[in-house]
């Protein structure tokens, strides 16, 4: 076995200063420049839903986090709409992060998406790195673009190669080898593809640096990475659908561990992950904002003295799938919007593929064009899951059932 030398997470000077702190509400997490804030609160202040948030906060030269209001998905989703409308002729970045054609979840990027912030806490790859990017661009994701940037912010190369055609990977790869490739920015689903590939026994060793994580959050175990890629260096991003990218870890972080990103203040308040964004290039601005995932603040084994945080996963009913976290309200709302459903429920197998039962309306014919109109119709219509099942479509099930579905008993996963 051969081991390479990780590259150390460079030390933050001039960051924020992160005090962690414990109060009688169990909150833990970090304190941000008051200027900031209140820039930040200010312009929060200007879209017409969030003036009565933070209106009696504006005149305060001492704005305090902890006596903010916590942001809500909600109302990040209306003020978002508002942000699109009232831009101007600011560059930036539109994509989905969940929702539907009718009622899409969209997110506001500034035009750099922060690849300058992420690559001066988190170094992975240089000038002598050539870089496969091996995320899809279609269907308003960001991945894709995220990681073009970030390779150019670091004097990389970059080959942006997207997704994989079926069948062909041993050509590409062996493409990809013949141009001098040594790290590879890809999504769960082609890393699933790549391990196959190894396990089949057409070993990388050309493979040094592996970048996962973005919108994406890739939870591929760093013990089966490192069985199958030897010669490579794991290096992650973790993020949730709407905040984009929350923290980083090198090689020597411990499992589901990351460090908090200078430009990301993070709290944990029973449980529940809060993050104010440090920058007024975000607009609207986050401002402890509830991610909805859940997590814990820890310490890594590795040599950073920045916090550290424990991330266990979305809390209900939001699941993760295939890297994406996909709110299990709306493909119920999606089924039930065809006619041929009366009732319906996600479930979530411990493989992590989707059921989603349905017990068809009485007057629906019960056979299997019923039930293959209404997984087209989900797929179809929402706006992150398609891209999440094209590799692997029977990680999608429509399952009809009989009873009501009150009455059903419990299923594994079940929201």
């Amino acid at each position: 076995m051969v081991s390479r030398t990780a590259r150390p997470m460079p030390p933050l000077s001039g960051a924020p200063v992160y005090r962690e702190r414990t109060d009688a509400g169990g909150q833990q997490g970090a304190r941000a420049p008051a200027s900031l804030l209140q820039e930040l609160v200010r312009s929060a202040a200007r879209l017409p839903s969030l003036a009565a948030k933070y209106e009696r906060h504006t005149a305060r030269d001492d704005v305090a986090l902890r006596d903010l209001p916590v942001l809500t998905q909600e109302e990040l989703a209306a003020a978002t709409q508002e942000a699109i409308a009232l831009r101007g002729d600011r560059p930036g970045l539109l994509w989905a992060h969940g929702g539907t054609l009718e009622a899409p979840g969209l997110s506001l990027l500034p035009e750099g998406m922060f690849a300058s912030e992420i690559h001066r806490a988190w170094n992975p790859i240089g000038p002598q790195d050539v870089v496969a990017n091996l995320h899809p661009s279609g269907r308003l994701r960001p991945d894709h673009y995220f990681f073009n940037r970030f390779a150019a912010t670091a004097g990389a190369t970059v080959l942006p190669v997207g997704d994989l055609p079926e069948g062909d990977a041993d050509n590409w790869l062996a493409f990809l080898a013949r141009q001098g490739v040594t790290a590879v920015a890809a999504p769960p689903q082609t890393l699933a593809r790549l391990l196959s590939n190894v396990a089949a026994g057409r070993p990388i060793p050309w493979l040094r640096t592996l970048l996962l994580g973005g919108a994406a959050h890739d939870t591929t175990p760093d013990a089966l990475l490192a069985a199958h890629f030897p010669y490579t260096d794991t290096w992650r991003l973790y993020g949730t659908p709407t905040s984009w990218v929350i923290g980083r870890r090198g090689p020597q972080c411990l499992a589901d561990v990351y460090h908090p990103l200078p430009h990301q203040l993070v709290e944990v308040v029973d449980g529940r992950v809060l993050l104010t964004t440090l920058s007024s290039a975000r607009v609207p601005p986050l401002i402890r904002y509830e991610t909805r995932e859940r997590a814990e603040f820890t310490h890594c084994a590795c040599d950073h003295r920045s916090p550290a945080l424990r991330v266990f996963g979305p809390t209900p009913p939001f699941f993760r799938f295939r890297g994406r976290t996909i709110d299990a309200r709306e493909l119920v709302a999606l089924a039930t919007a065809c006619g041929e459903v009366a009732e319906a429920e996600v479930t979530v197998t411990p493989e992590g593929w989707i059921r989603l039962r349905v017990r068809l309306a009485p007057d629906a014919v019960d056979d299997h064009h019923s039930v293959a109109w209404v997984r087209f119709q989900v797929l179809e219509r929402h706006l992150v899951l398609a891209g999440c099942v094209a590799e692997l479509p029977e990680a999608f099930e429509v399952v009809p059932v009989d009873q009501p579905i009150g009455a059903l008993p419990p299923a594994s996963g079940e929201f």
